[in-house]
């Protein structure tokens, strides 16, 4: 266990997560081919995947790699990059886009589980599949588009009435369940902190306490400038996602921000943790309005969902995602909650992640609607891409655009998380 800093949000996996490398602030002049704005999983990896090929790379992150919500989630490496069926997203980004997006969504759980093993990164990964869990008749026909439409593309799902179900998780829960077995979950703090060190490894300077405050364009190229330091640079990364803010003119109104709050439990007892996802499955649902679980390697519970209904600060009562733990396994009951902690992931109109060419050689990856673990991993891939002139990328890079009613978005996210509950407590009595 390592001493959590003074500034580090306090959770789980701070508490737990091993250090990462020493990334003092960058000072005085510096020169990169590419300077990454953002120290979470889309900087770092596309640090690591850019220098690897010989690029030399500056990442400058605000506070410390993993500081946002890529030390804060749920852990899990869920498949797909969306919850949308392969069939929605040929009808949302037409034939070849969509058909590249799909590929995107199958690759992205495996790149995680490769820069694992392929740079030894101690995070807690395991990789027993990811469980969604279904309500009702509209969950039933989630689960089994789900299952049809990627066996179409060869890949193993397996459909799982309740009882089934129950022996694979240990809850009554759910009227029907999918079983797919690309997914996995990870230590996300310990995952970050394996990245940076993974990019540093490679040779790119990664530096913390170094908040971006201005970017200038140059004849040649642009001038990043932070409190300490100028780096002059060919290309931009902005890789900022839930916390992006208004250094780039319109970026932060592509994404809303929405509260996410996580919670866990001592660890549990041998007998008790034989009934509570014995497998250590990811697990999130068809609902409306989810909560995602799974237990970590010290038998821990750790669930998440959304935040409270009218909250828009990054942290707040835990309450309702501790109840909807009991109301799936009420063998927690007696259990001791030791851990709260929220983040701000990122969702986008469309609720796939974008790719945006902002000027010339200004590249920003955001908008993982949930999937950050292995769609921000696998976007920095393809900035790098992008970046190196490689093959056409797995997703389309557009122009900036945003929410045209982004001031009001807190308005929008309650009235969303109010409607939607109260069908979902509807379909839960059908």
């Amino acid at each position: 266990m390592v001493e959590q800093t003074s500034t580090f949000p306090q959770s789980l996996w701070a508490a737990t997560a091993p250090p990462g490398p020493a990334c003092p602030a960058v000072t005085g002049n510096e020169d990169a081919d590419v300077v990454v704005v953002g120290g979470g999983y889309t900087g770092l990896s596309t640090a690591v995947h850019l220098a690897k090929e010989g690029k030399r790379v500056v990442v400058l992150e605000a506070e410390e790699p993993g500081f946002g919500c890529s030390g804060r989630n749920g852990g899990q490496v869920n498949p797909g990059s969306t919850k949308m069926l392969p069939k929605e997203i040929i009808d949302t980004l037409g034939q070849h886009w969509g058909e590249r997006f799909l590929t995107f969504g199958d690759r992205s759980t495996d790149i995680v589980f490769e820069l694992i093993d392929e740079y030894n990164i101690d995070c807690e990964a395991v990789r027993p599949g990811y469980v969604q869990g279904a309500y009702g008749q509209r969950g039933k026909k989630i689960n089994r588009g789900w299952v049809e439409q990627w066996q179409a593309r060869d890949v193993d799902v397996e459909f799982l009435e309740q009882d089934a179900l129950h022996e694979l998780i240990g809850s009554r829960g759910y009227d029907y369940g999918l079983l797919d077995p690309r997914g996995g979950n990870v230590q996300p703090l310990g995952y970050a902190r394996g990245l940076a060190h993974a990019a540093v490894k490679e040779g790119a300077l990664v530096s913390g306490n170094s908040r971006v405050e201005r970017i200038e364009r140059q004849a040649q190229g642009w001038c990043v400038q932070t409190a300490s330091a100028n780096v002059n640079c060919e290309n931009i990364v902005l890789a900022t996602n839930g916390y992006t803010d208004d250094l780039w003119p319109g970026l932060r109104q592509s994404v809303v921000p929405t509260t996410s709050f996580v919670t866990a439990t001592e660890p549990m007892g041998h007998n008790l943790a034989s009934t509570v996802l014995p497998g250590r499955h990811a697990v999130s649902e068809t609902a409306r309005v989810i909560v995602y679980y799974r237990v970590d390697e010290a038998g821990r519970f750790i669930i998440g969902g959304h935040g409270n209904w009218f909250n828009s600060a990054e942290h707040g009562d835990n309450k309702h995602v501790r109840e909807a733990a009991i109301r799936l396994f009420p063998q927690l009951a007696d259990l001791k909650w030791e851990f709260d902690w929220a983040g701000w992931p990122a969702i986008t109109k469309n609720h796939t992640p974008h790719l945006f060419e902002l000027d010339r050689g200004v590249y920003a990856g955001l908008g993982y609607n949930g999937r950050g673990v292995a769609s921000a991993t696998l976007m920095g891939e393809q900035l790098a891409n992008v970046i190196l002139g490689k093959s056409e990328p797995l997703l389309q890079v557009k122009p900036l655009e945003g929410f045209t009613f982004h001031a009001l978005r807190q308005i929008g996210i309650s009235f969303h998380l109010l409607s939607r509950s109260a069908v979902d407590q509807i379909d839960r009595r059908i």
